[in-house]
């Protein structure tokens, strides 16, 4: 592939410049050129136009080559100047090389034109790379020069062999109140704000032998007397042939304040929470107490409404007439429930003063066991339970088996009237990656506008002659799954079924 070649050529004769392009384009170069033979043009040509190489007849009619080296040096400084001549006159190449010309080459040598303008070629790409190296540098020591002044952080700058500080960031001075020239040339330990020379020395010493020194929180004293508190970095790195340490200071006062101020809230904030935990313990502990206690009186006297109906019945039958009978049946159903609703507070009191004990717990084996319970308690009914296989949890098991066991005994009972009954158990990945479990049936479901009341205890939203119960199965698998750190929830839909989701 021809290599370009920006040529101007300052030649009168078109031959002699056709002769000169005929030996550069066999040796690789696609000249693209100007010629010119007087001053004016060769200017036009040099403002306009950036060149490679520039040839020059020695004497022509308007023009000269002293003349038009004269020209490039003024225009083109770096234009690689090559003089060729028919003449033979070795003074006037030797002044025209001391002018500044590359070569001298008469025109019955053209053949070292070639390697003249390789050599020529080379010389001003190492220029080049050596002018693109300049400018680099000079744009990152701009670059690092802005961001020293400019950064919010102390830097100094020390000789790494003496400890003398040769640079200071604006930052610093204005952070410690000392004026700039107050650090140029000290040594570290002899600054003011680093009073502990002896601490100083070794710190420098560590620098040296490690290249790195950090302190998290380093005192400094400022100009008027002031405590600031710092974070200290110090690096060694190699600028040129020179070892530099640079040490950055970041004036951490503020942070230390914030993180005081936060530890005092933490530990209120602490104490706070152990004083309303031990008053929360008390109150439910208080409250489990009360509704274990008013159970328990409560039995007394209803025992005894209880034996007095049983007296009426077994020693005054014959003087009741069928209104008579059909009142001592109410009350004793009405006994018999309100006994249920007992037994159910007590078991609420009683789990509210259980303490949790956690354990890999298999939930599918737990939801088997429960489920063959229900078949066998359900013969005429045809059950159908889908579960899935290795659900797992973390759990107290006899509390999650209680959980499950309202659950699926809710669900057995809302599909009484489905043939058959589907009930399912299995898990659900929420957003942000939490399993849901679920049990869901495809029993008479409800209305999503009194879903709040589900889990309130002795709330129902079917009546008890259409599905018996007391109310307080939803409200004990919410203080479980409460007490397991997580939450439950329903969603159904009238006559289509229900799910029960819960989380621990």
């Amino acid at each position: 592939m021809s290599q370009p070649l920006r040529l101007l050529i300052v030649e009168d004769s078109k031959d002699d410049a056709n002769q000169l392009l005929s030996v550069l384009r066999p040796a690789g170069y696609d000249p693209s050129y100007e010629i010119v033979d007087t001053l004016p043009a060769m200017r036009t040509a040099l403002e306009y136009h950036d060149w490679d190489v520039i040839t020059s007849d020695h004497s022509m009619p308007q023009f000269s080559a002293p003349a038009a080296l004269a020209l490039a040096k003024e225009i083109r400084p770096n234009a690689p100047f090559i003089v060729v001549s028919g003449e033979n006159d070795l003074d006037l190449a030797v002044a025209l090389m001391k002018g500044g010309a590359r070569d001298y080459i008469r025109k019955e040598e053209l053949g070292r034109l070639v390697p003249t303008v390789e050599q020529v070629m080379r010389d001003v790409e190492i220029g080049r790379e050596r002018e693109r190296a300049e400018l680099a540098l000079r744009v990152s020591e701009a670059r690092y020069r802005r961001l020293f002044e400019t950064a919010q952080d102390g830097i100094l700058i020390l000789n790494a062999e003496t400890g003398q500080i040769t640079d200071v960031n604006p930052y610093l001075i204005k952070m410690l109140g000392y004026p700039g020239n107050y650090f140029i040339g000290k040594k570290l330990w002899e600054i003011g704000t680093f009073k502990d020379s002896e601490a100083s020395k070794s710190t420098f010493l560590e620098l040296q032998t490690q290249g790195y020194v950090r302190y998290e929180d380093l005192p400094l004293e400022a100009s008027d007397g002031r405590q600031v508190a710092v974070e200290f970095v110090s690096n060694v790195y190699v600028v040129g042939d020179e070892k530099v340490i640079q040490c950055n200071i970041r004036n951490i006062t503020r942070r230390k304040e914030a993180e005081a101020t936060v530890r005092h809230f933490n530990l209120l904030l602490e104490q706070t929470l152990q004083d309303r935990t031990v008053q929360l313990e008390a109150l439910k502990k208080e409250a489990a107490d009360s509704t274990y206690s008013i159970s328990h009186d409560l039995r007394a006297p209803l025992r005894r409404i209880a034996g007095f109906t049983k007296t009426l019945e077994e020693d005054h039958a014959g003087k009741l007439d069928h209104e008579g009978h059909q009142s001592l049946q109410k009350i004793r159903a009405s006994t018999e429930h309100m006994s249920a609703l007992l037994d159910a507070l007590m078991e609420v009191a009683r789990f509210s003063r259980t303490e949790l004990r956690r354990e890999p717990v298999n939930l599918t084996a737990l939801v088997h066991r429960v489920a063959v319970g229900l078949q066998q308690g359900n013969p005429d009914r045809k059950l159908e339970f889908v579960f899935g296989e290795g659900i797992t949890a973390n759990g107290d098991p006899r509390l999650l088996q209680t959980a499950l066991e309202n659950l699926l005994n809710n669900a057995c009972k809302f599909t009484g009237k489905c043939v058959p009954a589907r009930i399912e158990f299995g898990t659900v990945t929420q957003p942000g990656g939490t399993v849901a479990y679920f049990v869901r049936d495809n029993g008479v479901g409800f209305d999503m506008a009194y879903a709040d009341r589900l889990f309130v205890a002795f709330q129902r939203l079917h009546s008890a002659d259409e599905f018996p119960g007391t109310g307080i199965g939803l409200a004990t698998v919410e203080r479980i799954i409460r007490l397991h750190g997580g939450r439950v929830w329903a969603e159904g839909t009238e006559n289509m079924g229900a799910t029960f989701y819960f989380t621990l």
